[in-house]
């Protein structure tokens, strides 16, 4: 491009912003008086679906059962066999039911679900079973199968408003029926429930170690 042509084109440009304090911001008109504006906030409501839960830890307790025969009997912080049981709260019209799961999402179905008991060890786990007539997986112990058998455990959720349900838990998320006593779980966003769990060990264990962990999470979905 010659010299002659750059020049035009800067030409151009000046001319393009004439008028202009800068080139796309017009300058105020001669006699302007002083302006002022407002500066606007906006808040939308939430896109996504989520949870709290709390406590995020706690430990069972309150336990029962066993065999003092065999000696091996529950202690009040200890879970025995052959079947003892442990609770964190305590069902009924003056129970305790320590865990809060809160909507802090949009409107949602809550799912709940438990895993597998880990050792501390690492080595045989306790399956989740459940009892019923149709269980997803059935337990294997006494009292026709209404009870766990070796390596498996049960475990129940329950509420203010509903006892523990007696099929209890699976590995697989669904529908948390203590949200909703008409048989939904569908909430709207700042709604929470309160819940306790009892648990239910195994006949027997293949594993010996004194110390296990359980998950329980709560899911929210669509409706």
């Amino acid at each position: 491009m010659s010299t002659r042509s750059r020049w035009l084109l800067v030409a151009a440009a000046a001319v393009g912003c004439a008028g202009l304090t800068a080139c796309g911001t017009s300058s105020p008109p001669a006699g302007a008086g002083r302006a002022a504006s407002i500066s606007m906030s906006l808040r939308t409501v939430p896109t996504i679906r989520s949870v709290t839960v709390t406590p995020d830890k706690a430990t069972f307790g309150d336990c029962s059962g066993g065999s003092a025969g065999a000696d091996t009997a529950s202690t009040t912080s200890r879970l025995g066999y052959p079947n003892g049981h442990c609770w964190y709260g305590r069902p009924g019209p003056n129970g305790v039911f320590p865990i809060t799961i809160t909507n802090t999402g949009i409107a949602s179905a809550i799912d709940v679900s438990g895993s597998s008991a880990d050792p501390a060890d690492d080595g045989d786990q306790w399956n989740l079973c459940n009892i019923g007539q149709h269980p997803v997986v059935a337990c294997t112990g006494g009292r026709q199968h209404s009870e766990p058998g070796t390596d498996q455990y049960l475990i129940k959720n329950f509420s203010p408003d509903n006892s523990p349900d007696r099929s209890g838990l699976t590995s697989n998320p669904a529908c948390d029926h203590q949200f909703n006593q008409s048989g939904g779980c569908v909430v709207p966003q700042g709604a929470f429930q309160t819940e306790g769990i009892e648990l239910i060990g195994p006949s027997a264990s293949t594993d010996n170690s004194t110390r296990w962990t359980v998950t329980i999470t709560w899911m929210p979905v669509p409706q």
